[in-house]
């Protein structure tokens, strides 16, 4: 959205209620107190939502989001004048229902100021003396109570009317990005229908008399709108303007169903027979496809002038009106096609002779003054690419943000941090003067080839159970090997609260896998130990690169570990002795133990944590 949705919210917002409770409502969005919105910046959709929640929050008083989307929708309305916009609504029609048939109109002209602008589209399917039933069809969800607030001021402030908005049950789209919306408004409609009966004339019955006398043959009709074109309630065309038979020689378009061979550009819905009759009043655009390879066989000489490449397709825009023939029970699309200047009326093969008279089209290509929608095509076509290349650099965030996940789960963020920015990897060894490390073991696990899928599927629940802990504590996991696990404290961020860490994470593992064993319904056993000292850290390897640490103090918390018991935890005296620093860990002595490499060691058993009250 751009930037001038939100400065009308702020224009009206500070004015009744206040600058400080709009900061407030700023402070509950990504954007902050500070924000100033620019005119022609673009913004997230969902802002709009953001500040309608934030208002329910700071504002309160029984008012809910939808009440405060309406309010929004009116302080659009409300601030016009200050944009000048308010005289594009006073000319746009006498009656409401006139405004509401230009909307797409005026949607069109402010796309040349607002380039970006993502607008929706509206029609009127029914009219009768109590109102109109719109269809409002857009890409964006949830701004029904917007449309419906800026309605309800447009009617009081520019007509004098009071409105009453009903939204009906919607309508499948044919496009999936649009939503299609339905909605009863309700109002004195007397003036309108009988301005249009007085237009279509009250001496009806004479005037018929008097064509019936002197009929209009069809030939004449499409020779003055000779890119018309004439299809009944199948879709099927019967007939065609000369310039469109020149076009599509040999009878191209006679019997052709035109959803076929043409797109509806303007509004964009689908082109059916009941939309046909429902944009009568509507300013339509239709883009015809030459395809010039199918008729490159065809010797005509108007059509050769257009056949720069046989390989091309040249696209054809008609603006124009849909109109109903009673008496011949079919639609016929007045219309002209949309050239920009010389240079486009001799690409499509035409000459100024076969542009109508009784329109501007001579005039407005020779001065190059019509209405580009080539060129609005193309900026389309731009902007379409340019959301894809906008969907591709989310992508490629994405998967850069996966990449590095990956990367820091095998190394550390700070290290692998400093290998992103060229650090060589010698340079992020590190020396750690006191350091825990903790080994867990599954103890009943014996893989083979008749169970191995079954272990590892095991293995992988026991494992992740134990990642579930580790992203609670701080403490980083080193590595899986077999059925060993490896954690460290106070690595690679130094702090001296690691033994406690580790005692805590060595509690929960315990924990966890007898709940799991319980739940799950298996058979875990771990055994675990742990010791603390000094160690040395760094990243090795270029292929598979790995954070790892070296030190006596891994291979001695390894034979605790290893000399541990079942369902237990055996802690080194060194790591007994750091963890008499903290409190609520209830220990048991051991005694000497045998450890290989290292002969008799004093240890003990860590039992649980009981935090004291205070």
């Amino acid at each position: 959205m751009y930037g001038m949705i939100f400065e009308t919210i702020q224009n009206i917002f500070q004015v009744e209620y206040g600058d400080e409770l709009w900061d407030a409502l700023l402070e509950r969005t990504k954007y902050g107190k500070r924000t100033v919105f620019c005119t022609h910046h673009i913004y997230p959709d969902d802002l709009v939502m953001q500040l309608a929640n934030a208002a329910v929050e700071v504002i309160g008083n029984g008012l809910t989001q939808l009440d405060f989307l309406n309010y929004f929708g009116r302080c659009f309305i409300r601030s016009f004048d200050k944009y000048g916009y308010e005289k594009i609504i006073k000319v746009c029609g006498r009656y409401f229902c006139d405004f509401l048939t230009g909307i797409d109109n005026i949607h069109l002209q402010m796309r040349y100021m607002f380039p970006k602008m993502v607008s929706p589209s509206m029609y009127i399917s029914h009219e009768d003396v109590d109102g109109v039933l719109l269809h409002y069809r857009t890409p964006r969800n949830g701004l029904c109570p917007y449309l419906r607030g800026l309605l309800l001021q447009i009617a009081e402030d520019y007509f004098g009317i009071q409105l009453d908005v009903t939204e009906l049950p919607s309508e499948p789209s044919g496009e999936d990005e649009y939503n299609q919306y339905r909605f009863r408004l309700n109002f004195n409609n007397r003036d309108y229908l009988a301005s249009q009966k007085y237009m279509n004339g009250s001496n009806l019955g004479l005037e018929r008399k008097m064509m019936a006398a002197t009929p209009l043959s069809s030939n004449t009709l499409l020779q003055l709108f000779p890119f018309g074109l004439i299809f009944r309630s199948d879709l099927k065309i019967i007939s065609t303007g000369k310039q469109l038979k020149i076009m599509f020689p040999d009878k191209g378009l006679f019997g052709q169903a035109l959803p076929g061979i043409a797109k509806m550009r303007r509004p964009k819905v689908d082109l059916t027979w009941d939309n046909v009759l429902s944009l009568q009043k509507v300013m339509c655009e239709l883009e015809m496809l030459i395809n010039q390879r199918e008729n490159e066989g065809i010797c005509n000489p108007a059509y050769a002038l257009m056949r720069n490449n046989a390989d091309q397709s040249r696209r054809l825009f008609l603006q124009g009106q849909f109109r109903y023939l009673e008496d011949w029970e079919a639609v016929m699309f007045l219309c002209n096609p949309i050239v920009n200047n010389l240079t486009d009326l001799d690409e499509l093969g035409l000459k100024l002779d076969d542009l109508s008279m009784h329109g501007n089209g001579r005039e407005m290509v020779m001065g190059g003054l019509q209405h580009n929608s080539r060129l609005e095509d193309l900026y389309e076509r731009a902007e379409e690419r340019s959301m894809e290349l906008e969907k591709t650099h989310q992508l490629l965030a994405e998967w850069t943000e996966r990449g590095d996940q990956l990367l820091f789960s095998m190394i550390p963020k700070s290290v692998a941090d400093n290998l992103q920015s060229g650090t060589h990897p010698v340079d992020t060894c590190q020396n750690f003067e006191s350091i825990t490390v903790l080994f867990v073991e599954l103890t009943n696990f014996d893989i083979n080839a008749d169970n191995a899928m079954e272990m590892v599927k095991c293995m992988n629940a026991v494992f992740s159970q134990l990642d579930n802990v580790i992203d609670r504590h701080n403490v980083y996991k080193v590595e899986t090997v077999g059925k060993v696990y490896m954690v460290v404290g106070g690595a690679p961020e130094k702090n001296d609260s690691h033994v406690r860490d580790i005692a805590l994470v060595a509690l929960s593992f315990r924990d966890e896998i007898e709940e799991l064993a319980v739940k799950a319904g298996m058979d875990v056993r771990i055994r675990t130990g742990f010791h603390s000292g000094s160690a040395v850290a760094g990243v090795v390897g270029t292929k598979m690169p790995r954070y790892c640490f070296f030190g006596d103090t891994i291979n001695t918390a390894s034979r605790m570990q290893s000399s541990s018991e079942s369902g237990k935890i055996q802690m080194s005296s060194t790591s007994y002795g750091l963890l008499q620093s903290f409190s609520g860990f209830v220990c048991q002595k051991r005694g000497l133990v045998t450890v290989k490499g290292k002969g008799e060691m004093q240890t003990h058993w860590l039992l649980q944590y009981q935090p004291s009250a205070n």
